[in-house]
C-alpha cells in the first residue's frame, strides 16, 4: 500500500475513467478503479471487476448510484470487517449525500431529467465518480494513517 494518496488524483482518475468510448467504465467500476490505483492493496487489478453491475444504478435500476456502490466496496474490501466497514459506509454516504446536494444517493434523482446519453448527464456522472472516489479516499487514508495529499 502507499505512503501518501494524492486526493485530487483520485478524483480525477475517476472521473477520467468514466469518459464515454470504447474504453468506458462504468461508475463503479472508475470509482474502484481509481480507488485501486491510488491504494495499489494487495489484490488483484481484476477486482475492479467487482463494480461491472453497478453501472446506472445497480444493475441499471437507477437505483444506488453505481459510483457510491463501487466506493463502498472498495471500503468493504479495504476495511476487511462489516464491523469496521459499517460506520465507514455511512459516513460515505453522509458525505456524498452532502456534496451532490441531495439527500438520496439514487441515480434517477441525481439524474432526473437529463437524457442519457447527453453531456449534462455525463458531467453529473463523472463528477459523481469524483465526489465518490475522493470521499473514499479521504476515508480511508486517516482509517489506514496513509497521509492524504491534494
Amino acid at each position: 500500500m502507499r505512503e501518501s494518496v494524492n486526493i485530487s488524483a483520485v478524483a480525477a482518475a475517476a472521473r477520467e475513467n468514466n469518459q464515454p468510448g470504447p474504453n468506458h467504465m462504468n461508475c463503479g467500476e472508475s470509482v474502484i478503479k481509481a480507488l485501486y490505483d491510488a491504494f495499489k492493496p494487495d489484490l488483484p487489478p481484476s477486482i475492479v471487476s467487482v463494480g461491472a453491475g453497478m453501472g446506472a444504478g445497480v444493475g441499471g435500476s437507477g437505483c444506488i448510484c453505481g459510483a457510491l456502490a463501487g466506493a463502498v466496496a472498495f471500503l468493504g474490501l479495504m476495511a476487511g470487517t462489516k464491523e469496521r466497514t459499517k460506520p465507514l459506509a455511512a459516513e460515505l454516504h453522509d458525505t456524498f449525500c452532502k456534496e451532490t446536494g441531495h439527500r438520496t444517493p439514487c441515480c434517477r434523482v441525481l439524474t432526473r431529467g437529463m437524457e442519457w446519453h447527453s453531456p449534462e448527464r455525463v458531467a453529473q456522472c463523472q463528477d459523481n465518480c469524483a465526489i465518490a472516489a475522493s470521499a473514499a479516499a479521504s476515508i480511508l487514508c486517516r482509517e489506514f494513517g496513509i497521509q492524504a495529499v491534494g
